[in-house]
């Protein structure tokens, strides 16, 4: 998108005292200085350093209910330094500054500015109906407007991307500090971190081992295998490497990412990582924090390394290296996860130093030449050499059962052919891999390719399209490849509480009635294209991604000559299958007739 760029030059600054230690990475402003963005206590709804699609999310996301217009509060004494409108990202944005300690507060998705600082508001509106209406970008001169913490400088929105929400970041010169960080903005909360799973993988394992997480008093978890079986030791030498998966519930129903975490061998600290920073340069290396083929942010699933991983993404790091230690030596291991107010959830084996007790019965059923990869069957291929890869390992891929997945097919999505399963060894990839799947055949318009992430026990999109004889897909995780026969059609139901610009009455459109509906399916997926009736004609509406629905506008003109509105929609998916017609009888009895102004739409 292009930004209308409007410089305003700077006006000299005077030297301001530094802050007392130059090598900080975080400004040493006093925590009584920092306060709440919100004139109520939000819950978090996202957190610092979560994963995202690209890169991690720099600042913490507070709810709004899926209400617009609450004020927004200065987190400092400071000044507006920047002020910033796209349709996409940030949407509107204000940074503000405070000299002293050289620290930075963004907020964005805001509906409009103004609280105290009434002229930020004119300016915004004046930059909209003269400069170009898609953005702009304005640096502002320092004091020209000045605010002290705790004074109301804009309205939260929806602006950009998501729904509702405030997103807040804190900036110092060299990088981003997790807004958690600050006392007046931690949430206090009483509940330590989840673990769900540990995943153990090393040089003497045939293959990597998912151990299940369960709770058996207030931050203490024991481990499973996936028979059930309670873990608490294994022999192995060789370097290993941890990683737990887990998230941390604040105040909120979400599922965050955790604060910090920490690993210890017989009681003594040998990795700790805290989340309250980032360089700029890190802020784009998430494979250093993830393993980025099992974490996922929808659902949220955070599968963390306990242990340092190079930037350059060439070798996998590791967490212990047993080798120096004595043969039959017993290792207590303790790994851990911590929330921003100090809850700890651990989990707890013991290594016994010795060569591992292999299956023999495991044989590798997937065939490497470089980075190209095939089932023993010629069946599945993935190719990863466009991809990043790092480790000295290998792609494994292997025919189950149905008897043997550990999760249930859905419904009206009856398997056809084999499922395989692919997994990793001592390796993982960044970007995408290439991948076919050749059934011998021509698959049918109700025949897909469907993946299931094991991570996150979920169906996720592999982009596949078809070919004369099966698929081709991309490639980004670890799971189960099938192929399924989609008999089932799509949903359509009615979104309910949806309210917006609850403090801005004059930008309400008067005029119109606003109905969503939501789509879903099961299957192939549903198209974004409806056929939508309104008393039996075709009527427009838009779709709405974030909220996975289509919107509706009904001129309140038609209650002058209608009482009721009959409202019909139709979807359908990708393999056919067309939606039974989903009614809905609209009353616009409630619809005030003296609210309508001489500039609405008449329709008869």
């Amino acid at each position: 998108m292009r930004l209308a760029k409007i410089c305003i030059p700077f006006l000299s600054l005077l030297l301001f005292p530094t802050i007392r230690n130059a090598d900080s990475k975080i400004p040493e402003i006093p925590h009584s200085e920092v306060g709440f963005p919100l004139p109520y206590y939000s819950p978090v709804s996202g957190t610092f350093a979560e994963i995202r699609n690209h890169n991690l999310h720099l600042g913490s996301d507070f709810k709004s209910y899926g209400l617009n217009g609450h004020n927004i509060l200065a987190t400092f004494d400071g000044y507006v330094e920047e002020i910033s409108y796209s349709k996409t990202g940030y949407g509107l944005s204000l940074n503000l500054y405070n000299p002293k300690y050289k620290i930075k507060s963004k907020y964005a998705h805001l509906h409009s500015f103004g609280g105290t600082l009434v002229e930020l508001e004119l300016l915004r509106r004046a930059l909209l109906l003269m400069g170009d209406p898609t953005g702009f970008q304005l640096k502002l001169p320092a004091g020209m407007f000045v605010t002290k913490k705790g004074n109301a400088i804009g309205k939260t929105g929806e602006t950009g991307s998501g729904p509702p929400h405030l997103h807040l970041e804190f900036r110092s010169e060299k990088g981003i500090i997790n807004p958690l960080y600050f006392s007046e903005i931690h949430q206090k909360d009483v509940t330590p971190p989840t673990i769900l799973n540990m995943f153990l993988e090393g040089d003497d394992l045939d293959k990597p081992l998912m151990f299940s997480a369960k709770e058996i008093a207030k931050g203490k978890f024991e481990l499973y295998s996936e028979s059930g079986e309670k873990f608490t030791s294994i022999q192995l030498t060789g370097k290993i490497r941890i990683r737990l998966s887990g998230y941390d519930k604040i105040r909120s129903r979400n599922k965050n990412n955790v604060y910090g975490m920490d690993l210890f061998l017989n009681g003594k600290s040998i990795f700790t990582r805290n989340f309250d920073y980032l360089s700029f340069e890190d802020k784009s290396q998430k494979h250093q924090f993830y393993d980025i083929n099992r974490s996922s942010l929808s659902p949220p699933v955070y599968f963390y390394h306990m242990y340092e991983q190079p930037k350059q993404f060439k070798e996998e790091g590791y967490s212990i290296d047993l080798n120096p230690f004595p043969k039959k030596e017993t290792i207590q291991i303790q790994a851990s996860l911590r929330d921003a107010t100090g809850n700890q959830s651990s989990v707890q084996f013991e290594i016994i130093h010795e060569t591992s007790k292999k299956d023999l019965s495991t044989k590798q059923n997937s065939k490497k030449t470089g980075n190209k990869y095939k089932s023993n069957d010629g069946a599945v291929s993935i190719d990863l050499t466009k991809a990043e890869v790092s480790g000295d390992g290998s792609l494994l891929i292997s025919e189950v059962s149905e008897k043997e997945i550990p999760f249930k097919i859905p419904k009206g999505l009856p398997l056809k052919g084999k499922i395989y399963l692919l997994d990793t060894k001592r390796m993982s990839w960044k970007g995408e891999g290439l991948g076919d799947l050749n059934l011998g055949t021509t698959a049918s318009l109700k025949d897909s390719l469907y993946f299931f992430d094991s991570s996150i026990g979920k169906f996720q999109g592999i982009q596949p399209k078809r070919k004369p004889n099966g698929f081709s897909f991309k490639l980004t995780k670890v799971g189960y490849l099938m192929v399924l026969s989609d008999e089932t059609p799509p949903t359509v139901f009615p979104m309910t509480s949806i309210a917006r610009f609850i403090e801005l009455p004059e930008v309400r459109n008067h005029c119109l009635e606003e109905k969503y509906y939501v789509l879903s399916d099961v299957g192939s997926g549903f198209k974004t294209n409806v056929e939508l009736l309104v008393d039996g004609q075709t009527f427009p509406y838009e779709y709405d991604p974030d909220r996975s629905a289509i919107r509706v506008q009904l001129p309140k003109s038609l209650q002058k000559e209608r009482p009721y509105l009959l409202l019909e929609v139709k979807a359908s998916d990708f393999a056919g299958n067309i939606s039974d017609p989903f009614v809905d009888l609209i009353s616009t009895n409630g619809w005030k007739e003296d609210l309508l102004q001489a500039s609405c739409p008449v329709i008869e």
